[in-house]
């Protein structure tokens, strides 16, 4: 079991699910980016939560993201104290896909 902890984003009547990850996420090859974002996306999903999930993660100064391409302008207007800032959840994902949930942060 691992912990993702998630902020949730509303933007023009939809919400959007963000990840931030390690700087490390950066140095993975594309393919392992991709499934790590459809893992992610699996788990909310599983969670009960319907909107699309976007990873972010920074290095240096530069914030650096993938998700839903509709979302790529509203995610250049983020900045990581933001994110950090709105993390409001942990996105708890199991191994046996019938246990996932989230938890919310009080």
């Amino acid at each position: 079991m691992y912990k993702t902890r998630i902020a949730i984003f509303h933007h023009q009547g939809q919400e959007l699910i963000v990840a931030p990850l390690d700087c490390s996420f950066q140095d993975r090859p594309p393919s392992q980016q991709m499934e790590a974002l459809e893992r992610l996306q699996k788990s909310a999903v599983k969670a009960g939560l319907k909107a699309p999930a976007a990873a972010v993660w920074k290095v240096g100064a530069k914030l650096h993201f993938m998700g839903p391409t509709e979302w790529h302008p509203f995610l250049k207007t983020l900045t990581w104290n933001l994110i950090i800032a709105s993390l409001s959840s942990t996105l708890n994902c199991h191994e046996d896909p019938y246990r996932v949930h989230v938890e919310e942060r009080v």
